[in-house]
């Protein structure tokens, strides 16, 4: 994703300013410096069984009727409450918020005092948030017109606009969309479970592009429902508008639902709308971080009613494999099961063999732009793996890591932070300055135009500074994991978890060590996420940093994935370089290093482009294996 497209104004004029939050959520899901509660099943059962509640067990949720409309006398209706979580919401007053919240309103309500309507008022305020996107839909309604009412002309140049298949008028009234003629828009409802509108999804023409209000946490989806069809449960999920069209235009399904933020993220909020369905067939694309995705979000939806599309070549998502000629239908008859048991046979490992070789590229991961050098070593950034980054103090690691993190996040790469030792005001800047390449000191009148870029990014921060426990921090980490689908962690540094230690407590200090990284090494295993553990070195006097220098090396080499060394020869020699050493790389195997120059203004490091034809043709001296 290039800084011009992050810079482009939202469709609309919707402009979100930048927030250098010091925490770890942001919007309706803020926790600001309290740790992440860890929520059990049982812990959320045993509550609404002690209050003698009625629960019905769903598949990613708990339905319960809703304690606040009750206690105001209104219509029942049913509250959702996440089963991982505990985040809940209400179908009808839209109360929602932390299980803890609940928790304590229940608790409230059941003790007889002069001051418990004036909790519980309190406590229903917290939960009901005010929200203006029903208001925004209802201006789109009165400015515009509804896709349905259009005459058949202008229906056919719509089509043509926006490279839509052929789809009929009433088709697109399912969706209920509705056209702007200046600019050239198609806005679409998103629905919440009880037909309520929480956002819309834009379509815009040129460039062909997809934005979804609000930018963060909508709890609804598109749904295309096939007129006097009857539905057997089942519901095809796929991540863009034109993929549910070219469904719809082949009649291949009877009910399809697209997501809100295409693969970037689905928001726990979303869940409850997608609760009543007993089977959902993910159709996400053919490449590999689609296939990651699809397991990702199945864990979310509950695994065992989840299907999914082979990420074979001839079987692309919905929109290209209709390009291609190919019969949608006859591709959803093959979905396979996304859950098995522990035990599994070739068979069942064939396909994602043949994925994985018709897909080498995209196996690979995912390319850094600014360090090309790296893609030639390590082929890319790959989700489930385990890196080490070391170097002697002062050397730039945290620079570095903020640069190498921000590449990825620019494409699209989901990104949590976790910065002990500097102020997270102090890192957001750094990146803010890398991302815009100018200093920001001499561009102060183009700071919020920066900012609204940067903060388009899905980097995320945990609130934690100084000496954390280890518990804590892995609590922190699984929830945004769960709630944000983090693809690629940052900690910055290990030695911040492991607390002080005297000589005489040195093997407690190991023990700690090895606790930390076993515990990092099965979440990135897990969860299918990619760790990157900054450690400092307990050998910095050596001429040459190696594996060897890793503080507590044995069990820290042997679980990464990848050891990146920075070694520092400007102190040593006179016409010493700074360069980034890759030591260790389990993926290809190949090492080599790549040379550091930093620029001061930029606060890069990134590779320079070359200026000349010529220098393009030199040999170059970024890689040395």
């Amino acid at each position: 994703m290039s800084l011009k497209l992050l810079m482009r104004p939202l469709i609309g004029g919707r402009c979100l300013r930048f927030r250098m939050y010091c925490r770890l959520y942001q919007h309706d899901s803020s926790i600001i410096n309290d740790p992440v509660p860890g929520i059990s099943l049982y812990q959320i059962k045993q509550t609404l069984k002690q209050r003698q509640i009625a629960t019905v067990e769903g598949h990613a949720c708990i339905t319960i009727e809703c304690p606040i409309c009750e206690s105001e006398k209104s219509k029942k209706s049913k509250v959702f409450i996440n089963k991982t979580t505990g985040y809940f919401i209400c179908e009808k007053c839209c109360s929602k918020g932390e299980w803890n919240i609940l928790e304590k309103f229940l608790l409230t309500r059941s003790i007889k005092s002069d001051n418990t309507a004036k909790e519980l008022e309190t406590l229903k305020s917290a939960m009901r948030v005010q929200e203006d996107h029903v208001s925004e839909w209802d201006s789109i309604l009165k400015s515009n017109q509804q896709v349905a009412t259009v005459s058949p002309d202008v229906y056919k140049e719509i089509l043509h606009t926006f490279s839509l298949p052929k789809v009929s008028q009433q088709d697109i009234h399912q969706l209920n969309g509705v056209y702007a003629g200046a600019p050239a828009l198609l806005h679409f409802p998103l629905i919440a479970f009880s037909n309520t509108v929480v956002g819309y999804k834009t379509l815009s023409s040129k460039p062909e592009f997809e934005q979804t209000v609000p930018t963060y946490n909508a709890a609804g989806v598109v749904t295309y429902k096939q007129k006097n069809s009857r539905s057997d449960g089942t519901a095809i999920v796929v991540p863009t508008i034109h993929d549910l069209l070219a469904l719809v235009a082949q009649r291949a399904a009877n009910l399809i639902v697209c997501l809100p933020y295409n693969l970037q993220n689905l928001p726990q909020q979303v869940l409850p709308s997608l609760e009543n369905y007993k089977k959902l067939i993910l159709w996400f694309g053919n490449d590999e971080p689609s296939w990651y995705t699809a397991r990702q979000f199945a864990k979310k939806l509950n695994e065992k009613r989840c299907y999914f599309v082979r990420p074979i070549d001839t079987q692309p998502r919905p929109k290209l494999a209709a390009d291609k000629g190919y019969d949608l239908k006859s591709i959803l008859t093959n979905a396979q099961p996304i859950w098995h048991k522990s035990i599994t046979t070739f068979d069942d490992l064939r396909q994602d063999v043949l994925c994985d070789l018709q897909n080498i590229d995209k196996v690979q991961g995912v390319k850094w732009k600014r360090y090309p050098a790296l893609n030639r070593m390590l082929k890319g950034h790959r989700r489930g793996e385990f890196t080490i980054l070391t170097g002697p103090t002062g050397c730039g690691k945290t620079t570095f890591m903020s640069e190498y993190s921000l590449d990825l996040a620019m494409q699209g790469v989901n990104t949590l932070w976790g910065s002990f030792e500097i102020r997270n005001a102090r890192l957001a800047k750094t990146m803010l300055q890398q991302m815009a390449e100018v200093s920001l000191e001499e561009n102060l009148d183009k700071f919020n135009t920066y900012a609204d870029a940067f903060n388009k990014l899905p980097i995320y921060f945990m609130t934690f500074h100084g000496q954390q426990n280890i518990k804590v921090v892995m609590d922190a980490v699984q929830h945004a994991t769960y709630v944000h689908d983090i693809a690629h962690v940052i900690i910055d540094n290990m030695q911040f978890m492991m607390g002080i230690s005297d000589e005489s407590r040195q093997f407690d200090r190991f023990w700690k060590q090895d606790k930390i990284i076993a515990e990092f090494r099965n979440f990135a295993t897990k969860y299918n996420c990619h760790v990157t553990l900054v450690i400092h070195p307990r050998k910095e006097r050596e001429e040459e940093l190696t594996t060897l220098s890793i503080f507590g090396s044995a069990k820290a080499s042997q679980e990464a994935d990848n050891v990146l060394i920075i070694q520092d020869k400007r102190l040593t020699s006179i016409r010493g370089k700074k360069y980034l050493q890759i030591a260790k790389n389990r993926y290809s195997g190949d090492l080599g290093i790549m040379i550091l120059e930093f620029d001061k203004v930029k606060l890069s490091y990134a590779q320079k482009k070359k200026a000349s034809k010529e220098a393009k043709e030199t040999h170059d001296p970024m890689v040395e294996s």
